[in-house]
């Protein structure tokens, strides 16, 4: 074992790098208006000379008053054209100097979005956070790099941009760039998340996580542990007999970059021993064997707790040593890495303050002509905004369309959760049907009904007004209680939503109607998502509420 591997090594080297990081957050967090200011006041100065500051006078903004005035809220459609210009080769557009990146999102539209990073912000914004993100994980969970991790993120390059300048997963790009010592800790090396086939990049990574005593798991959605899990236990065998000979299946192999294949390869050795350790267990435990099994040190996994993903945690029971915390990612998105999470017991985020500048809009004043405009230190605990943001990486008053719930504060910077997409409401005749109302009403449905779900998409269907239910049981039900699923359902959404309940009673909304999906429609229809461009596997984010007519073809095709 190298000095690298030793825990104790890289304890210190992360506690040396994440201490400063912790220090100048709490310092900001504890003056929340002066922290603000100063960063709006560095984004207005350093960016004066862009095209963009020039467009908006920001040579004249001297506070928070001139700069709303100088410049609108903005969603990324109001970006794009200085984003195409930066694309074309254009300095000192967003922000000084060029993009050294662009991150993509896993958006459905014909036109994707391409964010663009600039050096600054990457080693403060995603480098700087990383390192203060992982120390305030090790400071609760001291034994996580006893062991290897196991990492789902996607390839940080994908193609390039006009000029040459590429663009892919910001996630892969951290996870590449982290430090050597922080390397040491991956089960699988860099080559093997870039493997295009998403099987068997699933494949690839449990069979390099196998072989190791894998003490903490990175995942930005639960829905991919569930299928890191699901590609263990339907390719045992063929794992098992790699793990034996100190190999990769052939058409995995395959798969990675010819020109580091054979180097990856190499990191393989035989391992009769660990191999017979899998066998029995899998002898032992059969359907019931889990991840608890053969990682019993697991201490940490690191996931997305709120929103729908809060959906999923429950399919997670069982699956883990007791000592094991599912601890919550903070608030980003491709956009940013605007929150934090800085205890295992939280499933919200405090705003990283010191370095994005955030403005809020009550929830009821979204479409009003002028809505108020608040300050980080002026909402309120209890109710809900949409969150702006401006960074020192080109989005200037940034509207993400995203909802969240003022929760409590750290010291003066407010805690949030997140609950929704604003996109994820969908309205035919004004009843603004809500994600949130629709899982609400599934799972209280489910429970009622005994009736276990393990997938489902509500869809919108604006040609005949309604919406069409489309569902997969986890077991077989009986014909009497699909009608029954339907009707409690409806009934859920009318005492959830009034203007549904009103739409519902006066027949501008028709009923829903239950279509239901083959076996193992979720994970067929995310790999079709993922395979026609329409999300990444990194930054997966499950539909439970969409009017995309593209989603609904996928679904129909799954329909049983």
């Amino acid at each position: 074992m190298t000095i690298t591997e030793k825990p104790w090594f890289r304890k210190t080297l992360l506690t040396l790098a994440g201490r400063p990081c912790l220090k100048e957050f709490l310092k900001a967090s504890k003056e929340c208006k002066s922290a603000q200011d100063r960063i709006l006041s560095k984004i207005i100065t350093t960016s004066q000379g862009t095209a963009f500051g020039k467009d908006h006078k920001f040579s004249s903004i001297k506070n928070i008053s001139d700069y709303r005035e100088a410049v609108p809220v903005n969603n990324f459609e109001d970006h794009r054209p200085y984003v195409e210009r930066m694309c074309k080769g254009e300095s000192d557009i967003l922000f000084p100097g060029k993009a050294i990146f662009y991150n993509t999102t896993s958006g459905t539209t014909a036109k994707p979005k391409v964010i663009p990073v600039s050096k600054d912000y990457f080693e403060n914004a995603y480098s700087g956070l990383s390192k203060l993100w992982l120390y305030s994980c090790l400071l609760d969970n001291p034994t996580i790099y006893n062991g290897k991790s196991l990492s789902v993120v996607s390839s940080d390059i994908e193609g390039y941009v006009e000029d040459g300048t590429p663009y892919g997963s910001i996630s892969g790009m951290v996870y590449k760039n982290i430090p050597n010592v922080l390397k040491s800790t991956y089960s699988a090396p860099y080559p093997v998340i870039c493997i295009k086939d998403y099987l068997k990049k699933y494949y690839a990574l449990v069979r390099f996580a196998l072989a190791h005593n894998i003490t903490i798991i990175i995942a930005a959605s639960p829905s991919s542990v569930i299928r890191l899990h699901q590609t263990i236990m339907d390719e045992y065998e063929d794992l098992i007999k790699d793990i034996y000979d100190g190999t990769l299946r052939c058409d995995v192999a395959e798969q990675i970059d010819p020109s580091v294949r054979t180097e990856v390869l190499k990191t393989l050795t035989p391992d009769p021993k660990r191999g017979k350790k899998l066998e029995k267990l899998m002898e032992q435990h059969g359907d019931q064997l889990r991840p608890k099994h053969f990682w019993p040190n697991l201490a940490l996994v690191n996931t997305w707790k709120q929103g729908n993903f809060a959906h999923f945690i429950p399919r997670l029971d069982g699956f883990f040593p007791d000592s094991t915390v599912i601890r919550a990612f903070g608030y980003q998105a491709s956009e940013g890495r605007a929150g934090l999470v800085m205890h295992n017991s939280w499933d919200y985020s405090v705003i990283a303050g010191h370095i994005y500048h955030f403005e809020f809009i009550e929830l009821e004043q979204r479409n009003q002509k002028n809505p108020d405009v608040l300050q980080a230190h002026e909402v309120e605990v209890g109710k809900r905004y949409y969150i702006l943001f401006s960074n020192g990486s080109g989005l200037y008053r940034y509207d993400i369309n995203d909802i969240v719930e003022i929760v409590g504060f750290y010291n003066q910077f407010p805690i949030f959760k997140f609950i929704q997409k604003g996109e994820g409401v969908t309205s035919l005749t004004g009843e603004k049907l809500s994600e949130e109302q629709v899982i609400k009403a599934v799972v209280e449905t489910s429970k009622e009904l005994l009736a276990k779900v393990s997938f489902y998409t509500m869809f919108c269907d604006e040609k005949n007004f309604c919406y069409k239910f489309f569902v997969e049981f986890k077991d077989t039900i009986d014909s009497t209680t699909k009608p029954s699923f339907i009707t409690a359902l409806d009934d859920k959404l009318r005492q959830f939503n009034p203007e549904y309940k009103d739409k519902r009673g006066t027949l501008r909304l028709l009923p829903p109607s239950l279509y239901e999906l083959k076996e193992n429609s979720y994970e067929r229809f995310k790999e079709t998502l993922i395979r026609y461009g329409m999300a990444r596997e990194g930054q997966y984010k499950d539909v439970y509420l969409t009017k995309n007519q593209k989603v609904l073809q996928f679904l129909e095709k799954l329909q049983k």
